[in-house]
């Protein structure tokens, strides 16, 4: 069960928990995605939640990029901070979206005086009343997944414990997508075994059908069946379901195919 975020981001929580545990607990939280009810949109909106809960900022918003495709916005804490990752996006321009291109991490303050690398960007967040935003990429080796965003309405950067435990948030995002990929990913391959050796099994059923109606042998029958298939340009295992449903009859085999 998901294990919901703290509602303080200070040292101890409200019950007392101390700042590890409530790390440890959100850690093993977004770890546990191997479950069959996975539910991807809640997992990426926990991600951000626990940053607001665990790190001295007001904001969370995660973007990801499906290769070869463009970072998309996929959770955010707020209206404000998604309307602000939105803009960024559309500008192509500020700290995330270098943080993406660049698989390091970037941090900026705003202020009044627009930021010359990113004029557009910097203005709108400093009117949405920010004042600083981290922006740590989500990496899997030396790809880059998308990126963690992390915005401050306080003067001042974000502490460095808080940077190593957003670092820390990132990679167990990246691992998380990873593990659920590669089940995915499983599953599809389970699934074309599945169905493969359901086709296989019909083919089975078909030519002791055929051996039963006809004295022939299985490797006579299965012969017949692509036979017929090939000539009348069917699919072998649409055909031997056919014969075993009884909508398709085939004929005697020749008397040289048959066995005694």
């Amino acid at each position: 069960m998901p294990v919901p975020p703290s509602t303080s981001a200070g040292r101890d929580g409200p019950n007392g928990s101390s700042r590890e545990a409530r790390v440890f607990a959100a850690l093993i939280d977004l770890a546990d995605t191997l479950v069959a009810d996975f539910d991807a949109a809640a997992f990426l909106y926990r991600v951000t939640e626990h940053c607001t809960a665990l790190l001295d900022i007001d904001d969370a918003g995660l973007m990801l990029a499906a290769a070869p495709g463009p970072l998309r916005l996929v959770a955010a804490t707020s209206e404000a901070a998604r309307t602000v990752e939105l803009f960024e996006l559309d500008a192509s321009e500020g700290p995330c979206h270098t943080a993406f291109h660049t698989s390091t991490a970037v941090e900026h303050t705003f202020s009044a005086t627009a930021t010359p690398r990113w004029p557009r960007f910097s203005t709108h967040a400093h009117r949405a009343g920010y004042t600083s935003v981290h922006a740590t990429p989500v990496l899997r080796r030396s790809n880059t997944l998308g990126v963690l965003n992390l915005f401050r309405r306080a003067p001042g950067r974000l502490p460095i414990e808080d940077r190593d435990t957003a670092r820390a948030l990132a990679d167990i995002t990246a691992i998380s997508l990873l593990l659920q990929s590669t089940l995915e990913e499983h599953r599809t391959v389970q699934d074309q075994l599945q169905h493969a050796l359901n086709n296989r099994n019909i083919i089975e059923q078909a030519k002791g059908f055929l051996t039963a109606r006809h004295p022939t042998d299985p490797d006579t029958a299965f012969h017949r069946i692509r036979t017929h298939a090939r000539h009348h340009h069917l699919r072998l295992t649409d055909l031997s379901r056919d014969i075993v449903n009884g909508t398709v009859t085939l004929p005697p085999p020749p008397d040289d195919m048959a066995t005694a």
